[in-house]
């Protein structure tokens, strides 16, 4: 329990600081954006752009990625280049199945208070939220092979469809 407390206290400190970084550091950051965590030791850690190796360009369209599947090798540096061509916002999350699940499990949450809705938006760490027509970027180090998902976690959106899989060869 005592560790439960202290890791949802630094949560809230991170993001807090998150968001204070964002504010003043990022120009054009969404002001309301926060970074989202879950243990991401089993399929990687965020990344800063310049140690990207190469850039893999994902296009959120109406309830789908294209491409669907990208292929990395363990240990590679990546930047998703994420552009929303659909009408609709949509999230992009890096994640095993028990994040993804866990993800999708807030967001449906999130849906019954229209005042957290509206603050529940992703930039940094595993997760962003890509309003309609706009482009987004998230670096992510792969650190070992298996299969990574990203999906939209909008309540909807990933029952439709709205997934991806990113093959992390040795």
């Amino acid at each position: 329990m005592k560790s439960y407390i202290n890791g949802a206290a630094l949560a809230l400190c991170v993001t807090l600081s998150s968001v204070a970084f964002a504010d003043e550091s990022m120009p054009g950051m969404d002001m309301s954006a926060h970074q989202h965590h879950h243990d991401m030791s089993g399929f990687g850690h965020p990344a800063s752009a310049n140690q990207a190796g190469r850039t893999i360009a994902i296009t959120m369209n109406d309830l789908s990625f294209s491409p669907a599947a990208v292929t990395v090798k363990a240990g590679e540096t990546v930047q998703f280049v994420v552009h929303n061509a659909s009408a609709a916002d949509h999230d992009f999350t890096l994640g095993d199945k028990a994040t993804q699940e866990a993800h999708r499990k807030e967001m449906a949450e999130a849906t019954n208070s229209q005042e957290e809705m509206q603050h529940h938006h992703h930039h940094g760490g595993n997760a962003l939220t890509v309003k309609a027509g706009k482009t987004a970027k998230l670096a992510w180090t792969f650190d070992q092979p298996g299969v990574v998902e990203y999906d939209c976690n909008i309540p909807g959106h990933y029952e439709a469809g709205m997934a991806g899989t990113v093959t992390v060869t040795p």
